[in-house]
């Protein structure tokens, strides 16, 4: 568990150097650029001079270590892929730097969920070594974890759609479908993430003050302490900080006390279970439950947000899954209420907006008309394209865990949007005077996706699809 612990930091650091820690746009793309292939292998000397070049200014020699240490862990798995032909989906390879970087953003959530599985599947005796990390386990990431994800996909389309099928061969398999539930960069999708509200409702936070931080690291026990003020602040207006959230982020300040290295956590069981028992808020046998980890199989760990690992006579954990578990509690504990729903309807309204105005469409400032409500109407080439924006939540961890009521979910939504269709064919008589245009085509853009063949109901992860109506794609 220590190395693969160790390698998650580091290649955890390899994804978020170039993308955040270098602002130099030249330096960036030069780094992204270096090849990891066997132009690597047979000239580590020369390119590793390059790449301290570029980073030992700005960084600590720790940063720098693990950076060139992945590099050639990876060149040596990406030679292996190679050779056995090994594919990692459209578009993704580890030829460069660049291309790694998102390749590893790809199966960052694969590589901890098996950190969570270790416990419960490593029965052994042989050490695993930090070295050869990336050699032993992501073959295991790519065999197994991406297929167990992706299969479990695979048969809720089965169960939903009437034409789904697979082909198999010697190469492996190909659905007739596909289905994809993550948003850009990878990240989960959710009603008004803490991007978007600094982007469309900056102006509505009133920012705490924050710590220095120290530029030559990448993660730092700071960082987390900050990231906790700015949740925070970011949705004070929607009642988060009561004493359930306040007191969660207390502790997870506390925790970041034993921050070792500055990134991980580790706490002896007892100590742990003091922290637990000294706040007033939760029941601390329901607070341990929520934050360990009870070891189990990969399908489960493939949807856990539990921040510590239970090692034994202590639980681990890291910066990094501290900060995801208190922005996934925030999720959830925002997500029943009232207000907060219909601000982030409002929110995602203007997500849309942006993105169609930026595909080409003309927004037009259509709202009601004859006291009849619309979300997004846009014109483009003398059509009317009016939108429907759906904000509703459809839990997506049940695909693995009770995938009969994802299914029923998933079917009763699909169900809703056809009826929205219909509601908005109805009158659309009246966007043709509105707007004195003749045709009008109707969608429903919704922010959580869902497995469906109605080819007018558009997942929001797959906005782009769109751009084929402008005729900018084929």
């Amino acid at each position: 568990m220590a190395s693969w612990h160790g390698t998650i930091r580091a290649v955890e650091e390899f994804i978020n150097l170039p993308r955040f820690g270098i602002d130099d746009l030249r330096g960036r793309a030069r780094l992204c650029s270096i090849p990891l292939d066997d132009r690597l292998l047979s000239n580590v000397e020369s390119i590793f001079r390059a790449v301290r070049e570029i980073l030992s200014p700005q960084f600590e020699a720790g940063v720098v270590g693990r950076y060139l240490q992945t590099m050639l862990q990876t060149a040596a798995i990406a030679s292996a892929f190679k050779s056995h032909g090994q594919t990692f989906g459209p578009g993704i390879t580890l030829d460069t730097v660049g291309a790694a970087v998102d390749y590893f953003q790809s199966r960052r959530r694969h590589m901890v969920s098996l950190l969570y599985t270790m416990p419960f599947a490593c029965k052994g005796t042989d050490v695993l070594v930090p070295l050869d990390t990336l050699n032993v386990l992501l073959p295991q990431v790519e065999h197994s974890c991406v297929t167990i994800t992706g299969f479990h996909l695979k048969l809720a389309q089965l169960d939903i759609l009437d034409g789904f099928s697979m082909e198999i061969d010697e190469i492996g398999a190909m659905a007739s479908h596909g289905f994809d539930t993550l948003d850009e960069n990878f990240l989960e999708p959710e009603r008004a993430s803490i991007q978007v509200m600094a982007e469309l409702r900056g102006d509505q936070i009133v920012l705490p003050p924050l710590e220095e931080l120290d530029t030559r690291k990448i993660f730092s026990a700071a960082e987390l302490r900050n990231s906790v003020r700015l949740v925070g602040a970011t949705y004070s207006a929607f009642g988060l900080n009561d004493s359930d959230f306040s007191m969660m982020a207390l502790l997870i300040v506390a925790f970041a006390r034993h921050a070792r290295d500055d990134y991980f956590v580790e706490i002896k069981k007892p100590k742990f279970q003091t922290m637990l028992r000294a706040q007033a808020v939760f029941a601390p046998e329901e607070l341990e439950r929520l934050l360990v980890n009870e070891p189990s199989d990969y399908a489960t760990n493939s949807n856990a947000y539990e921040p510590f690992i239970d090692a034994g006579d202590a639980v681990i954990s890291n910066v990094n899954l501290l900060s995801r578990f208190l922005y996934a509690f925030k999720n959830i504990h925002l997500g029943s209420r009232r207000r907060f729903q219909i601000h982030a309807g409002f929110i995602f309204e203007d997500m849309v907006k942006r993105d169609l105005s930026a595909m080409g469409f003309q927004v037009t400032d259509v709202k009601r008309i004859n006291r009849k409500e619309f979300d997004v109407v846009t014109i483009h080439r003398d059509v009317i394209y009016n939108f429907q924006c759906k904000n509703s939540w459809i839990d997506l961890a049940k695909v693995e865990s009770d995938r009969a009521l994802f299914v029923r979910y998933n079917r009763s939504l699909t169900n809703y949007y056809r009826r929205a269709l219909q509601k908005e064919r109805k009158r659309e008589g009246l966007l043709k005077q509105k707007l004195a245009l003749d045709r009008v085509e109707h969608y429903v853009i919704s922010r959580f996706p869902v497995i469906g063949s109605d080819a007018r109901v558009i997942n929001y992860n797959q906005i782009d699809r769109l751009k084929v109506v402008l005729g900018d794609v084929t």
